[in-house]
């Protein structure tokens, strides 16, 4: 609601005050107000439990999302990188009345409010497109920001051009944004792997988990905000099967306790090479055949 208020307001004063720049800043505003319907529907499918057809959840319902979001700002950075250079082509530019500023002021407060209140939910729940939102009322405040400035130069610099140029610059922003959200998105459906820190902190933690001799291979991928971990450790080979299963169980509680966001976590023991007596007798027995078989001549066969 905020969103849409926001938008209509300056996209009101922006027309009559001639404010191309705020007009534009009205676009932010706009495209927040269809990703805020797109998450509503996105994070109500991807809480759906696991089913048969989605063994895996549905969580990569986020990403699809957050890539029609990625588009919706490439198709409103077309339309208002148009405008706004056909604008400044034709030089016909007046300085837009002050209360254009006033509802650019108004704008900057409302935005820095909603995006630390969005940041910390999207902390709190790991939600890549929460997370998004998060970034869209920075970039919105920082657009508001610029629009005050250009304002400012127009009246008081003696260059009612300036607001036109900052219309121009936002699109220029929205480019870069929408290539941005883009790019995390299609990383998401991809599987890409959790950030170094994360899979050493996992490694670290599965070492100091008692019978965890190696770590052989680590998998994560995220699927919508949740981590999920595939691994291989290397035990002793002399532990029984069972004894093998109780460590391996031992490190998914303890990763499943200590790394924040985890949807599911398997791992899998791996005979670690090793001095088994009996394997090593069976072994020197097996090359000793082999080695007086191959000595043998062609006649003594």
């Amino acid at each position: 609601m905020a969103n849409l208020a926001m938008s209509t307001l300056k996209l009101f004063i922006g027309v009559i005050s001639g404010s191309h720049a705020l007009v534009a800043d009205s676009l932010y505003s706009a495209k927040d107000v269809v990703t805020s319907l797109i998450i509503i529907v996105g994070l109500k499918i991807s809480k759906q439990p696991i089913d048969q057809e989605h063994p895996f959840g549905h969580g990569k319902i986020e990403f699809i999302l957050a890539l029609v979001v990625s588009l919706i700002l490439v198709l409103l950075t077309g339309i208002l990188f148009y405008f706004a250079t056909e604008t400044l082509l034709e030089g016909k530019h007046t300085a837009p009345h002050l209360i254009a500023l006033w509802t650019a002021l108004l704008s900057i407060a409302v935005n820095i409010f909603m995006f630390r209140f969005t940041r910390c939910v999207s902390l709190e729940i790991n939600s890549p497109v929460v997370g998004v939102i998060s970034t869209h009322h920075m970039a919105d405040g920082l657009s508001s920001i610029a629009v005050a400035l250009g304002i400012i130069g127009s009246h008081y610099l003696g260059m009612p051009w300036l607001d036109t140029v900052v219309a121009i610059g936002e699109a220029l922003h929205l480019i870069y944004l929408g290539g941005d959200v883009f790019w995390n998105a299609f990383k998401g459906l991809m599987d890409t792997s959790a950030p170094k820190e994360t899979i050493g902190e996992i490694n670290r933690i599965a070492r100091e988990c008692s019978g965890v001799e190696s770590i052989e291979q680590v998998r994560t991928r995220y699927v919508g905000q949740e981590l999920w971990i595939d691994m291989t450790i290397g035990v002793n080979p002399e532990l029984s099967v069972g004894s093998a299963k109780v460590i391996s169980r031992r490190v998914e509680e303890q990763l499943a306790t200590h790394i924040p966001h985890v949807g599911d976590v398997g791992c899998h023991f791996y005979a670690r090479p090793g001095s088994v007596p009996e394997m090593v007798e069976l072994k020197q027995d097996i090359l000793q055949l082999t080695s007086e078989d191959s000595e043998e001549k062609p006649e003594d066969r």
